[in-house]
């Protein structure tokens, strides 16, 4: 999108667009589990610069130990010591400046302050402190486990666009050719063994570019997909599929990684909603360390969302959700036919490891733990939210939603004994939290059937070695 150009959900510090499907790429399914063990579901992939990073605008650096990380795998220039001035460069820090910050750079990064969080957040944060968990101010360069703000990338009154539209408005309108290859490319042509060009289909027509540089940034489903589709991969895989093998590389597809999230949610009460004129999405979290044998420092994650949609009824409703920072089991993308029209079957592999099902079940269990908490005071409700293509379609930003949503929480605040069984058809079953925490194989099992991946957490990855 052309700057000046960009709609409104777009430039709006709440992440609407995160809900609007012309920003994903339409169509695929995804299997969170394996093929075998779970239905395909619809997954919400960023098409657009920056995949779901510019879907969503949270703003967290890696941690010193995740860039030491890299470099013991070979990525020398990766050490945190190499990362830092770029990250530094990169940001505008409002709150915090010194070695570790940048002030004067293209991305906006800032926190909502504690005086303004909203009951929600505030409530958590009494949790903590009588837990004595420790107040992170500054999540970027205080990587100890804790409590604190969520940093953003975004301007009060509107998100930060970024480097790349910025840097775009200072070039000179592009090139006719330029504009074309804004259509995405359905194939690799070659010269003997190097990759030369790309072909492009421009409405229903193919072009070739010839190039001495490519670039494939399709995101962390579609490139490994791109690649295969023109003979680069498992080479039995392609050859069963008609496709001529380039180069037998097995590692293409494999190895996909994902942040895995489970939600909990919790209906508001009128008085302890979060304010309309703050706008962020996440307002704060816990990052900690499991402590389980086996798993790395700072391997978990909670959200707390005071505000869980753009729609009237995601105003009242909030959400903990645990995550795992770093997950330990693999998946993979496959390819289902040659033709590019086909989606690739992506099976993410949540909770195949067993390390990440038991510490999912620990955060869980940490969010009950809170719910019990002053979390009470201020909760009609709270349930176990089944994360599936019918929430995905609810939140989905038309009219007819923002028509049934309005009607649906006008309802539940004039009748509130309404609630439990207007929001029992989002849960996995009606149950309550604390009995579903004390049953290991209940738990167990609703986590494997109910954790996802949003679209704006994280991008997947697949790493071929």
């Amino acid at each position: 999108m052309p700057p000046g150009a960009q709609p409104a959900d777009v430039l709006d510090s709440y992440p609407r667009s995160y809900y609007n499907d012309s920003s994903f790429w339409a169509g695929p399914k995804v299997h969170w589990r394996r093929k075998d063990n779970s239905p395909p579901v619809g997954f919400s992939q960023g098409r657009v610069i920056r995949g779901g990073s510019a879907v969503g605008m949270v703003a967290h650096r890696g941690t010193p130990d995740d860039y030491a990380e890299w470099k013991a795998f070979g990525a020398s220039r990766w050490s945190w010591e190499s990362v830092l001035p770029y990250y530094r460069k990169l940001e505008n820090d409002w709150d915090f400046d010194g070695d570790l910050h940048g002030r004067d750079g293209p991305v906006p990064i800032g926190r909502t302050a504690p005086a303004d969080w909203a009951p929600l957040a505030k409530a958590v944060h009494a949790f903590a402190q009588e837990r004595q968990i420790p107040f992170v101010s500054d999540m970027n360069a205080d990587f100890r486990d804790g409590y604190g703000a969520v940093p953003m990338s975004n301007w009060p009154a509107r998100r930060g666009l970024g480097p790349n539209l910025l840097s775009y408005r200072r070039r000179p309108p592009p090139r006719e050719s330029q504009r074309r290859l804004q259509c995405p490319g359905h194939g690799l042509l070659f010269e003997g063994r190097r990759a030369a060009g790309v072909r492009v289909r421009i409405g229903c027509k193919d072009k070739d570019f010839f190039t001495r540089e490519i670039v494939v940034a399709l995101g962390g489903v579609h490139s490994p997909a791109f690649l295969m589709r023109a003979g680069l991969g498992p080479a039995a895989a392609l050859r069963a599929l008609g496709i001529e093998v380039r180069a037998d590389l097995p590692g293409v597809g494999e190895n996909l990684s994902n942040h895995a999230i489970v939600f909990i949610g919790l209906l508001q009460e009128r008085r302890a909603r979060q304010s309309e004129n703050i706008r962020p999405h996440p307002m704060t979290a816990f990052r900690y360390s499991s402590g389980l044998s086996g798993a790395p420092a700072a391997d978990m994650y909670i959200n707390v969302q005071c505000k869980t949609s753009w729609s009237p009824l995601g105003h009242p409703v909030a959400n903990l959700a645990p995550s795992l920072l770093k997950p330990l089991a693999r998946g993979r993308v496959s390819l289902l036919a040659a033709d590019p029209a086909i989606h690739p079957q992506v099976e993410f592999n949540f909770t195949g490891h067993e390390l990440d099902l038991k510490r999912f079940m620990q955060g869980f269990r940490r969010c009950v733990e809170v719910l019990a908490h002053d979390v009470r005071a201020i909760t009609r409700l709270t349930f176990p939210v089944k994360f599936d293509d019918r929430l995905r379609r609810l939140n989905r930003i038309i009219l007819a939603n923002k028509f049934k949503s309005a009607a649906i929480a006008a309802l539940i605040d004039a009748a509130p004994g309404l609630a439990a069984p207007i929001f029992g058809t989002l849960a996995d079953r009606r149950v309550d939290l604390v009995a579903l925490a004390q049953d290991d194989a209940a738990l167990a099992a609703h986590i494997e059937h109910n954790g996802g991946a949003p679209a704006a957490w994280a991008e997947p990855a697949t790493v071929a070695r």
